[in-house]
């Protein structure tokens, strides 16, 4: 109890003075009571302000607490977002287009690849980095044997010839 609320009880106010004691101390746990009540409403509107806003879905934000301070609106999700809003708190949105699923990426390729335009796939970036770090031509014939297996120029009908042999 703070010495400001004992100083409070201790001043009877003139109209109890000519009370007899049992019923000023009566006085005095009412008065009490209803201050313990007043905090105690307070501080449960507080805490369904504060559930409310959690539930409605907007995010942590650092001027959340200072706007919604002094709220005293409907408790309802669409009620508190439209009022976070006018203070430029607003949930994010996740994308709700997953983007294009397997077989439609694995068509894309196959068309891209009969067109030629096909981008690198992680194999070819490999290959690049292995001929760039090789030091002779025969360490690109062996790359190029490993990865085509018969090296040589091929065209739409099949393998038209074949490399030379490394000098």
């Amino acid at each position: 109890m703070s010495i400001q609320s004992t100083q409070e009880e201790e001043q009877v106010p003139p109209e109890e003075q000519s009370l007899p004691p049992h019923v000023q101390a009566q006085l005095r746990q009412g008065r009490k009571a209803a201050r313990d009540l007043e905090t105690a409403n307070a501080v449960t509107k507080q805490m369904e302000l504060t559930v409310a806003i959690e539930r409605s879905g907007l995010p942590d934000h650092p001027a959340r607490e200072l706007v919604f301070k002094d709220y005293d609106g409907p408790l309802d999700p669409d009620s508190i977002k439209a009022f976070g809003g006018k203070y430029g708190i607003v949930a994010t949105h996740e994308p709700t287009d997953p983007g294009p699923s397997a077989e439609e990426t694995a068509a894309q390729r196959a068309i891209l690849n009969a067109g030629g335009g096909a981008p690198a796939a992680s194999g070819d970036i490999d290959l690049a980095v292995a001929l760039r770090a090789a030091k002779s031509q025969a360490e690109v014939m062996a790359i190029v044997a490993q990865v085509a297996g018969n090296p040589g120029f091929k065209g739409r009908n099949g393998l038209i010839g074949e490399l030379p042999p490394p000098i």
